[in-house]
């Protein structure tokens, strides 16, 4: 497709090579703006989609402009031809050159339109997700001690629908067994709700990171999982970043390997990772002034709560002792 693209534009282009060697500038106005017309309405319509490959249409819109215009130009060129075919043909080529930057548009309302065809929906979705959790937590609240058998029941009577498993799902009543069941299913949405349960086995967050179809999507809730093996830790954290913001998650996980905590507070900029790393439990005083000089260079070197709790620390656990001179 690319390459039928691209030989069209080369093509389009040596055709008003010629037409300008033939010396027929007639039209040269107009083919530029149609050109520029399509090119811009074109822009438009693609950031009207939110698609994570909408920006691929891009390569495609010099082609596009450029028939635009040729056609645009092949209209001024024959409009006043003398015979009755040419002037049909002349006009023709208006209707073509005219119909792409409409299609482009047509395009762009149809994006708008899904767009909130979809946010409608999610809306919906979201606030009868907490019609459930309402539900969810007033039954618990009846139940008392036998949380885990109800839950489990539930999960099994409700397993095709998708707005009563997610809220069942933030439990921490949900079987282990279960959970590994979950992480399997198809909808992603359900797999990444059973990974973030706290009681997600290690086995299972393990065999999600090396066996899952699209690992990627679960990258987030793998770094800050308490239960995630290490060494899943350290190859995830190791590997070419594919998802941003994964040191956030590293930084507040009680998991997270130190060699990998004192890393991140080496390299860091971020004001909110030193944040996080700042209330790890597994912060050391070794790792204070790699923090002190992370905070320095984030975009907030002021940041009151990091420099507060600096202050604790230095004053506190990781006050120098009596005659250290410093």
């Amino acid at each position: 497709m690319v390459i039928k693209l691209v030989v069209g534009t080369l093509l389009l282009v040596l055709l008003g090579a010629w037409l300008a060697y033939r010396k027929r500038y007639r039209g040269l106005a107009l083919a530029v703006c149609m050109c520029l017309l399509t090119l811009l309405v074109g822009v438009w319509a693609i950031f009207q989609s939110r698609s994570s490959t909408a920006a691929i249409g891009i390569l495609f819109l010099p082609f596009y402009g450029v028939f635009s215009g040729a056609m645009a130009w092949l209209y001024r060129q024959l409009v006043n031809a003398e015979r009755r075919w040419l002037r049909g043909l002349g006009w023709l080529s208006l209707i073509v050159s005219l119909a792409v930057p409409v299609a482009l548009v047509y395009s762009g309302w149809q994006s708008i339109a899904l767009n909130r065809s979809r946010d409608a929906q999610h809306q919906a979705n979201l606030a009868q997700i907490e019609g459930y959790r309402k539900q969810l937590k007033a039954v618990l609240t009846e139940n008392p001690g036998r949380e885990s058998a109800v839950v489990e029941a539930l999960i099994s009577a409700n397993l095709s629908n998708r707005n009563f498993l997610l809220p069942l799902l933030e439990t921490p009543y949900v079987a282990p067994a279960t959970l590994d069941r979950l992480a399997a299913n198809d909808d992603l949405g359900i797999a990444l709700s059973a990974v973030r349960n706290p009681a997600c086995p290690s086995a299972t967050l393990a065999r999600v990171y090396r066996e899952h179809s699209y690992p990627d999507y679960f990258f987030q809730a793998l770094a800050a999982h308490a239960n995630t093996p290490t060494d899943v830790l350290v190859d995830l954290y190791r590997r070419p970043a594919t998802i941003m913001g994964l040191d956030r998650s590293f930084a507040k996980n009680l998991a997270t390997p130190r060699e990998i905590l004192l890393d991140i507070a080496t390299r860091t900029k971020e004001s909110f990772v030193v944040q996080q790393l700042l209330q790890n439990p597994k912060f050391d005083c070794t790792l204070l002034t790699p923090m002190e000089a992370a905070l320095r260079r984030s975009e907030r070197p002021t940041d009151s709560f990091s420099e507060r709790r600096l202050r604790e620390l230095r004053g506190g656990a990781c006050a120098a002792p009596a005659g250290s001179g410093r």
